[in-house]
């Protein structure tokens, strides 16, 4: 324990490794009549059995609640207060300038007070892996469009859909190195933030924040492939997507153009990648990405660095 904060120390070598947790499958997604829904495990319900102390300590210092926005508020009352009771200027000044510091000082407090240190120490077989799973997941962030797929359903009359065999719900994400809220680390941490839910890649395990609910995965657990998709883009073209053909926003039965609509605009015809990662614990992510092989680059490298870590808790039971 350090002072208002928690630290915890990890290490990373074959004699300390640990052999993943089995969690139960999500259940599948109900009512699938009219869309095929993606659905994906709450944060709540991710959890993974060798880190439950950890998940625990994030998590209580995440939910305290903080100080500062009550000082805010009572900053105001107080302000609201002196007006109408035609205090002097100099009284009001006074009380804003109290609430300011008051607010700085709360501020620095609540910091201290949700605080968690991971501190991790990597041999140099374990470090040299990281470096290379960083290069790998770290193509997202270069990848121009970036979207996740909610839901995907047949198209029943082609012609109204460009010629588009599914229509899919997607929602623009981003990933970005970036720290988990209230958490020190001295390690590099990429985030893919896919909305409701923050995925944070550490070196050990993948941390989902949800509200504020905090769950984990562990990288031997996930699943994470890619295959190419071709998708009819009905918004502006990313910069690094390949264009592979053109249609029109209405066809006709032999694919050309439907004349009797008078708005009518040629559509251009893409090919992106359909990235899936998925875990025995109900992690379930389809994942666009405009360009295919920074794509692959990062399916790669989470895979690898899943088996890197898998052989390394396997050395540990036969040792």
């Amino acid at each position: 324990m350090g002072r208002g904060s928690v630290y915890y120390q990890k290490y990373l070598h074959t004699n300390s490794a640990r052999q993943a947790g089995q969690p139960a499958p999500l259940q599948p997604a109900a009512d699938q009549e009219l869309a095929d829904v993606i659905q994906t495990a709450s944060a709540s319900s991710l959890q993974d059995s060798s880190a439950t102390e950890l998940l625990h300590d994030l998590t209580v210092h995440y939910r305290k609640p903080r100080i500062a926005p009550f000082l805010i508020a009572l900053t105001g009352l107080a302000l609201v207060a002196a007006i109408a009771n035609n205090t002097p200027v100099w009284l009001q000044i006074s009380l804003l300038l109290a609430g300011v510091a008051a607010h700085i000082i709360a501020t620095r407090a609540d910091y201290k007070r949700k605080i968690v240190h991971l501190d991790y120490s990597l041999e140099a077989d374990a470090a040299q892996a990281y470096v290379a799973f960083l290069q790998g997941v770290e193509q997202l962030r270069y990848v121009s469009g970036l979207w996740r797929i909610s839901s995907q359903e047949m198209n029943s009359d082609t012609k109204y859909h460009a010629g588009a065999a599914f229509s899919i719900n997607r929602k623009q994400i981003s990933a970005d190195f970036d720290m988990p809220p209230f958490v020190i680390t001295d390690m590099a941490v990429l985030m893919l933030n896919t909305g409701p839910q923050r995925m944070y890649f550490l070196p050990d395990r993948i941390l989902i924040y949800e509200g504020n609910q905090i769950g984990a995965v562990q990288y031997q657990s996930v699943n994470c492939t890619v295959q190419p998709s071709t998708f009819v883009e009905s918004e502006a073209v990313p910069g690094d997507a390949e264009v592979i053909g053109r249609t029109w926003r209405y066809t006709n039965k032999g694919g050309g153009p439907d004349r009797r609509f008078a708005n009518n605009p040629e559509i251009p015809i893409v090919r992106y990648a359909e990235v899936t990662m998925r875990s025995s614990g109900g992690l379930n992510y389809v994942v666009q990405a405009s360009n295919i092989q920074r794509a692959t680059a990062f399916a790669q490298a989470v895979t690898d660095y899943g088996t890197h870590l898998a052989h390394l808790a396997k050395a540990a039971l036969q040792s």
